[in-house]
């Protein structure tokens, strides 16, 4: 009697008798094949009692009834067992393990492992179900990607690839805590790499952010001092040394002081360099904070000096007198009345003469900077946010709880469109000018903070020099370091102001795009063409001394 080849099924042959023995032997073997189910593999020894139709496959060394069987199909059946060889391609679900398995012709294996391809699927699950706002969703313990090596035709290297459909748009790495943002790194809104951090999921600061046209490191919100091992300063100025041990190499921005060195106090009479054991090779040029170059006596011993280091070359805030200004501002750039405020607290926003809005601007007040605040481990009432950021910006330590308080002024940029400049193929318009005149030559500062929208400073003949935070902007090009956004957190803006004829009219520098909101803080006139320290914060009238 001839069989089947696939299933091994006995077919009837010509003239046989009882042909209907045949046929239901067939019929026994189909049934327990087609749509083939076991309830347990590797089975060793049969049940005790067995019900028809079950089926096992059975494992390696079996005894009782399944001996001598080893790897076969064991199908209970009319009372008795039936043992099939199976054979390549039979594929079959465990219900005991809620698999599905596969014959490769030598042993049964997990069908997942013989799948080489799956596309367009919609959803997938790793331990967990994944939904349509997760559609690819994993829970365990630890995940490895490893590179193809090229003894298996790959190339050794492994790239991770996330891509977003604009510049617009966001890409990024959210680290959560019990589902609570706490950091989030890639390219947020923008195509600047921006690291944030977050002590709760929802107020976030800007920690680290990279230009990609430059390379440029920016630390929106500062630089903390590295604990490492003391390192010395050595060439010139050998008078000071660090205030606090620092490894480097130093990232971009970073900030420190130095501190007279009692042994070698001394006035610097050479050519100022700089140079930190274990992190510089050579001396560094050691300059003015706007980047001119400092001469020769230009720093004096026994005065403490903030440095900031910017690509190869270090920058000294404080030369000669630090902190010797005064405002011409009548309220202080305090926004708490006219005259300003004798006492360091402050009782009632009071708007200003020396702001008039344009297209259609709007100003209102933000909040005060208060002392013994909250915010700062103190009793009084807790700031906003903003200007707890601000706060942390112009003072440290101790003084965060004291100072002078003052107001913090907002601005609701209207929709005209007059004096308009254009940057980056956007126009920003003019939201504020000012009523006070340069004289012959004038440093103009303020604080300002982007809410929403974005903001440049404008080009002005009378305006030789603008710095930011310190440094050097330019205010001049075409170039997308010149626009401010919230991601920017609060800067400090300071300007020179020329008029050769003595009379010109100070304009405000600030543009915004329209409804636009920003805030200002501290605003300050001095006399002079000098250069402020961009952590000055409140500089005072003479209506405080009198």
């Amino acid at each position: 009697m001839s069989e089947t080849n696939r299933l091994a099924l006995p077919r009837i042959d010509a003239a046989q008798a009882q042909k209907h023995v045949t046929h239901n032997e067939a019929l026994a073997l189909i049934d327990a094949l087609v749509h083939l189910s076991v309830i347990a593999r590797n089975a060793v020894a049969p049940p005790v009692s067995p019900a028809e139709g079950e089926r096992y496959l059975v494992g390696a060394a079996p005894t009782g009834a399944f001996a001598g069987h080893a790897g076969a199909l064991a199908v209970f059946d009319d009372g008795a067992w039936r043992f099939l060889a199976p054979r390549k391609g039979w594929r079959t679900y465990v219900e005991a393990e809620g698999r599905f398995l596969l014959f490769d012709g030598i042993a049964w294996i997990s069908l997942p492992v013989a799948i080489s391809e799956v596309q367009n699927l919609r959803l997938a699950g790793i331990g967990t179900t994944a939904d349509a706002g997760n559609p690819l969703s994993a829970r365990l313990n630890a995940a490895l990607f490893t590179a193809l090596p090229t003894s298996e035709a790959g190339t050794g290297d492994l790239r991770f690839k996330l891509n977003k459909q604009q510049a617009s748009a966001t890409v990024s790495q959210l680290y959560q805590s019990n589902y609570s943002g706490r950091a989030e790194a890639g390219l947020i809104g923008d195509d600047r790499f921006r690291i944030k951090v977050s002590p709760d999921g929802a107020t976030w600061k800007e920690a680290l952010s990279v230009e990609p046209a430059t390379g440029r490191v920016f630390f929106p919100n500062g630089a903390s001092d590295l604990a490492a091992a003391a390192a010395v300063t050595s060439g010139t100025p050998a008078a000071y040394v660090l205030s606090a041990p620092l490894r480097g190499p130093l990232p971009e921005g970073a900030l420190f002081w130095l501190v007279p060195h009692a042994p070698n106090a001394t006035a610097l009479d050479t050519d100022p360099t700089l140079q930190l054991d274990g992190i510089d090779a050579t001396p560094l040029p050691l300059k003015n904070f706007d980047g001119t170059i400092l001469p020769q006596g230009a720093l004096e011993a026994g005065k403490a000096l903030a440095v900031r280091k910017t690509g190869q070359a270090y920058y000294a805030q404080t030369a000669r007198v630090p902190y010797g200004w005064l405002n011409l501002l009548e309220d202080g750039g305090r926004f708490a009345g006219v005259l300003e405020p004798v006492t360091p607290t402050v009782s009632a926003f009071a708007d200003v003469g020396y702001f008039v809005n344009q297209n259609g601007t709007t100003r209102t007040n933000f909040g005060v900077a208060r002392a013994n605040s909250l915010s700062f481990g103190g009793t009084a009432a807790a700031m906003p946010a903003p200007i707890a950021d601000l706060v942390g910006k112009i003072r440290s330590g101790a003084a965060l709880l004291g100072g002078s308080e003052f107001f913090v002024m907002q601005v609701n940029v209207g929709a005209g469109t007059s004096g308009g400049v254009s940057v980056q193929g956007t126009s920003f318009y003019q939201p504020l000018t000012t009523t006070r005149a340069t004289g012959k030559a004038q440093t103009s500062a303020f604080y300002f903070r982007v809410m929403s929208g974005s903001a440049v400073i404008a080009p002005s003949d009378a305006c030789p020099r603008v710095l930011v935070d310190g440094l050097i902007h330019n205010h001049l090009a075409d170039a997308p370091e010149r626009v401010f956004t919230p991601a920017h957190g609060w800067k400090h803006m300071q300007r020179w102001l020329l008029s050769p004829g003595g009379g010109s009219t100070s304009c405000w520098p600030l543009r915004a795009t329209p409804g636009s909101v920003f805030l200002i803080a501290l605003p300050a006139v001095v006399q002079g063409l000098e250069t402020l320290p961009w952590d000055i914060g409140p500089v005072p009238s003479l209506r405080v001394w009198r």
